[in-house]
């Protein structure tokens, strides 16, 4: 790879970067909300970087083509390893085929949230309204399904949204949404156990309104909190996927 190859893919690199979080959304597939401004400083960098390195290759060419005498004489400029051609690959998948979001293959091999985290019930409001579903992120009732000992969800109407996954190990369907802390590759899943609805095509988004299903036991001794849904609405897939 010579220097002006370099200066190209460096060019190409910094696009890529700028093509998923200025001109859309794509990079919340892979990564929370909070670092665009990084990825787009990235991108520009290497833009940058890449446009200066090609034209400084190309007027050394220009002055290495001819002597002072007029006469052409050939020259070698420094290479890089051939597997620095590696780097385009990247690109040709985001330019190509942008990977999608991660959905229920991921969330089946995936850690339950709720099992891992040290999040408590108090963390999130105390206080439901008196009239109407009550708005829940997945984390929040599965959270406050494990650890509130009051239960204070029991008999309220929520309303959740997450995406269908399969239960191969028996009845029913889960609603899931995965969780990450930074990126992709650290999702872990929230989900409830559905089990009085038809079970919809796999990684298709819902919004379920319906009543957490109260255990008679401990909490923490549930594998797999239960909700019974009263009405269940398709919805498009989020620009956010994640919690």
């Amino acid at each position: 790879m010579t220097r002006l190859a370099q200066g190209m893919v460096m060019v190409l690199l910094g696009a890529a970067a700028l093509s998923v979080t200025v001109t859309s959304q794509t990079y919340l597939n892979y990564v929370r909300e909070e670092f665009r401004p990084f990825l787009v400083a990235a991108g520009v960098v290497l833009v940058l970087l890449g446009a200066v390195t090609v034209v400084l290759d190309l007027r050394s060419a220009h002055g290495d083509d001819t002597d002072t005498h007029g006469h052409s004489h050939g020259h070698d400029h420094a290479r890089a390893p051939a597997v620095a051609w590696l780097l385009l690959l990247p690109v040709a998948v985001i330019f190509v085929v942008a990977p999608p979001a991660l959905g229920a293959y991921t969330a089946a091999t995936a850690d339950q949230a709720a099992v891992v985290e040290s999040a408590a019930a108090d963390e999130f409001d105390a206080e439901f309204p008196d009239d109407g579903p009550v708005e829940m992120k997945l984390r929040e009732f599965v959270v406050r399904a494990w650890t509130d000992e009051e239960r204070t969800m029991a008999g309220r109407d929520i309303r959740l949204a997450g995406f269908a996954m399969p239960n191969p190990e028996g009845e029913g369907w889960y609603l899931a949404r995965l969780q990450i802390a930074c990126c992709a590759a650290d999702a872990i899943v929230n989900r409830v156990l559905i089990e009085n609805q038809p079970e919809p095509p796999e990684d298709s988004w819902w919004t379920v309104t319906g009543r957490w299903v109260e255990p008679e036991g401990s909490l923490q001794e549930v594998r797999d909190h239960r909700f019974e849904v009263t009405e269940m609405t398709a919805v498009d897939n989020p620009p956010d996927p994640y919690e």
